[in-house]
């Protein structure tokens, strides 16, 4: 009976889990309900609203931790409301996922879920801790494919605007019919002709556009664009500068991915090519010499 108590606890912990999930997607299709009945649904925007369930205090995101993961989140292309929310419930999730998960395992090799303890809590804390480093990286892979997109942009920018189409109009033309040469860069404008549509002025819906963008260029380029509009700033010599800029932004960036390819392969080879290359050179003399010093010992 004694032997039952750790795969009891382990089934209570996993039954708890599915109750708790359950309660949160009763809580959700309870609030979808009451938000129909109010005339409200649709205004949420569904998966891309925000959450209608609190997190636990415990688990909120506070102080410089919530600006830095609100940041990653829009470098990493999440500007939903509810974002943030989302966010801290995946992590959470995954933590205890990974957590029952070494229990079970525990409990395959020992018989025993929390014996040893030290690699549930390990694991279960660099999957907490790990989640933000997730983030980061997918917001260096969005900047890089929009930095690489950036060139194409202004490019059809110009052409657009040589061809004696306003600034306005060139917006939105690229999010209209561009959405096969520039995808990222083309839902990005459409948002903000949204915003335009909705009645925005100009320098906030330019402000909102470089923040979601989040590139290096991009404040600025708003900047120009501004001053465009507001100043009568000639706008195509601008725009070539930035091309310029750009592509050789993106050049940098290739050169230093060779670099950093040339790097992983001199590892490699030291790693995988060195010890056989040793062992082909170097073993036929060991083996003369040990082969010599048995003859010499008989």
């Amino acid at each position: 009976m004694p032997a039952l108590a750790p795969l009891l606890l382990f089934a209570l912990a996993v039954g708890s889990l599915i109750l708790v999930v359950y309660g949160i997607r009763m809580l959700d299709a309870d609030a979808r309900l009451r938000q129909r009945i109010d005339g409200r649904a649709g205004l949420s925007g569904g998966a891309s609203a925000a959450l209608r369930f609190p997190l636990p205090r415990l688990f909120v995101v506070r102080g410089r931790d919530r600006e830095e993961v609100e940041q990653k989140l829009r470098k990493a292309g999440y500007f939903e409301p509810g974002a943030l929310e989302a966010f801290a419930w995946l992590r959470l999730a995954a933590t205890v996922t990974v957590a029952l998960a070494s229990m079970l395992t525990c409990f395959l090799l020992n018989g025993n879920p929390l014996n040893p303890m030290f690699p549930t809590l390990a694991l279960s804390g660099l999957t907490y801790i790990g989640a933000k480093y997730v983030l980061r990286m997918r917001g260096a892979s969005r900047e890089r494919i929009l930095t690489a997109e950036f060139p194409f942009l202004l490019d059809l920018m110009l052409m657009m605007l040589e061809s004696g189409v306003s600034l306005d109009q060139c917006f939105r033309g690229i999010a209209r019919d561009e959405r096969v040469a520039v995808p990222n860069h083309a839902r990005l404008v459409a948002m903000l002709v949204e915003d335009l549509d909705r009645g925005q002025d100009y320098q906030l819906a330019f402000d909102r556009w470089a923040s979601r963008v989040a590139v290096t260029g991009a404040r600025e380029l708003a900047t120009v664009f501004r001053q465009s509009l507001f100043h009568g700033m000639e706008l195509v010599p601008a725009l070539r500068e930035f091309v310029r800029e750009f592509s050789q932004r993106r050049v940098a960036r290739a050169r230093e991915a060779i670099g950093a390819i040339t790097v992983r392969m001199v590892i490699l080879m030291l790693v995988f090519f060195m010890p056989a290359l040793f062992i082909v050179l170097a073993g036929p003399p060991v083996a003369a010499i040990l082969d010599t010093l048995g003859s010499v010992k008989g």
